[in-house]
């Protein structure tokens, strides 16, 4: 949710955000597309807390740093392309877990 509202303010009234889901090998992957994009510059700082591009009181700089520590705290990462006038793509890699099996008798069947 962090991602995205953070995608949402990248584009304001006028761009997109396309949002894909899929499996690559032992991965689930979440990818998010912005026409939003961020500087070169930028990029290397955009999971620090409390970095921001946005103006002197639109954003405190929390939302991809959140982001960035759920993915990390469940075994995933975030990788990111972006360029200004081009977009930005994230990608959230989380790592595959086997379904639970139900034992019978603590789902209550007999």
């Amino acid at each position: 949710m962090n991602l995205l509202g953070n995608a949402a303010d990248a584009v304001a009234e006028r761009g997109t955000i396309r949002v894909a889901t899929r499996v690559e090998g032992e991965e689930a992957v979440v990818e998010v597309r912005t026409t939003g994009g961020h500087p070169p510059e930028a990029l290397g700082r955009l999971f620090e807390p409390f970095f921001t591009t946005k103006d002197v009181g639109q954003g405190t700089g929390l939302g991809l740093a959140i982001s960035h520590g759920i993915v990390a705290a469940h075994g995933g990462r975030i990788e990111v392309e972006s360029s200004p006038g081009a977009g930005a793509v994230f990608r959230v890699r989380l790592p595959l877990q086997p379904a639970p099996r139900l034992d019978s008798a603590a789902s209550g069947s007999r």
